[in-house]
C-alpha cells in the first residue's frame, strides 16, 4: 500500500510539473522575424495576425523585419536559434526553394507549422501601353521576341517561378529585369522600365482596377472575385492545371524540435486569431484568401509546394541542383 502510495504521489508530481510547464509557456516575449521587408505580403499578414494572436499568448511577439538572400537571412537565423518556442519565423513561400537554388541547405522541412493562414493569386501584369491585350497577345509576341523586358524579384521569387512556367509550357523566355521585390517592380511596369510581371494579387489588383496596370490572367483554375474580368489562365491553357494550385502563401513556423506542448499552445493562439472577424476583414481587402492549414496538412501543402516549384525551376534551368538529390518527387 506504501509503494502503491509512493507511486500515485509520484506520478501526480510528475503530471503538476508537465502542466505547470505547459501553463508556464510562455514565460517571456516572444521574438518574430519576418523574412521579407516592410509593406510587402508576408509583412502586412504578419502584423495583421500577430496583435489578435498575442491576446491568447498573454505575452509580446515582438516583430523584426530580416531580409535577404531571398528571405534564407530569416530562414537561417531562426534555424540557429533554440528550439524553444521564443523565436518565430515569418515566412513566405521560398524556402520551398532553397535546396535547388543553392541558397540555402534549408527548407520548410526544418520547420514545424504553427498555421499558414492565407494564400494570395499571381496576376500577369502588363504596362497598359503596351499592345499586349490578352495573355494571348504576350504568349504569341514572347515567341517571336525573347527581349520582352520581364520584372521579377529575384532567382526563385514568384515572378520567377511564374516565368519558368511559362518558358515550359510555351517555349519562351523573357529578358529578366531584377526589382527588389513586387512594389519596386509594379512601380517599373507601370514606369515603363519593364513590360510585363508576374505579381502578387495584393499588390496588382489596385493597379488594375484604377487602369495603370493590365491583367491578363490570373494563374488560378478559376477567376477571382476581385478582378472577375480577368480570366484564369486555365481558362486560355488548359495546360497551366498541371502545376495548379501554385501561388504565394504566408505562415507561421517554429524550429523543428521544439516541443510539441509549445507548438500546440502556439497553433490554439493563432487559430484563434485567425478565426477573429478583424483577421478575416483583413484578408479579404487584402487580396488574399483564407486557408488555416495547421500540422499535418500544413506540412502536406509545403511538400507539394516545394515538389512543383523545384521541378518547374530546374525544367526551366535555374536550378543549381536537381530536385532528386534532395528527394523531391515530381508533381504529379
Amino acid at each position: 500500500m506504501k509503494k502503491f502510495k509512493a507511486l500515485s504521489l509520484s506520478l501526480f508530481i510528475v503530471m503538476c510539473m508537465a502542466t505547470a510547464v505547459l501553463a508556464a509557456y510562455p514565460e517571456k516575449n516572444i521574438q518574430g522575424i519576418i523574412q521579407w521587408g516592410a509593406g510587402g505580403g508576408c509583412d502586412g499578414v504578419s502584423r495583421a495576425i500577430t496583435p489578435l494572436a498575442e491576446k491568447y499568448l498573454g505575452k509580446t511577439i515582438i516583430l523584426q523585419n530580416k531580409t535577404g538572400a531571398t528571405g534564407a537571412v530569416a530562414t537561417t537565423m531562426v534555424a540557429n536559434m533554440p528550439a524553444d518556442g521564443y523565436t518565430l519565423l515569418y515566412a513566405a513561400e521560398n524556402p520551398a526553394t532553397y535546396r535547388v537554388l543553392g541558397l540555402s541547405p534549408l527548407s520548410f522541412n526544418d520547420f514545424e507549422p504553427i498555421i499558414i493562414p492565407v494564400e494570395g493569386a499571381v496576376v500577369i501584369c502588363v504596362n497598359p501601353e503596351t499592345p499586349y491585350k490578352t495573355m494571348k497577345d504576350l504568349v504569341e509576341a514572347a515567341k517571336k521576341n525573347s527581349k520582352i523586358k520581364m520584372g521579377t524579384s529575384g532567382t526563385g521569387g514568384l515572378p520567377y517561378v511564374a516565368g519558368a512556367m511559362m518558358k515550359n509550357i510555351h517555349d519562351i523566355q523573357f529578358n529578366m529585369i531584377q526589382f527588389d521585390g513586387d512594389g519596386p517592380g509594379a512601380t517599373a511596369v507601370m514606369g515603363g522600365h519593364a513590360e510585363v510581371m508576374p505579381l502578387a494579387l495584393s499588390t496588382s489588383v489596385e493597379y488594375i482596377k484604377g487602369g495603370r496596370l493590365r491583367g491578363l490572367a490570373v494563374l488560378r483554375t478559376e477567376r477571382v472575385p476581385q478582378l472577375p474580368d480577368v480570366p484564369a489562365i486555365t481558362e486560355i491553357y488548359p495546360e497551366y492545371k498541371q502545376y495548379l494550385p501554385w501561388g504565394p502563401f504566408y505562415g507561421v513556423f517554429v524550429k523543428k524540435g521544439t516541443p510539441k506542448d509549445v507548438v500546440a499552445k502556439l497553433t490554439e493562439a493563432f487559430t484563434k486569431a485567425y478565426n477573429e472577424a478583424r483577421f478575416t476583414e483583413f484578408v479579404a481587402n487584402s487580396g488574399g484568401f483564407k486557408m488555416g492549414l495547421t500540422g499535418q496538412k500544413a506540412a502536406d501543402f509545403t511538400k507539394k509546394f516545394e515538389s512543383t516549384a523545384s521541378w518547374l525551376i530546374y525544367n526551366a534551368g535555374g536550378a543549381k541542383k536537381s530536385p532528386k538529390d534532395f528527394n523531391i518527387p515530381q508533381p504529379k
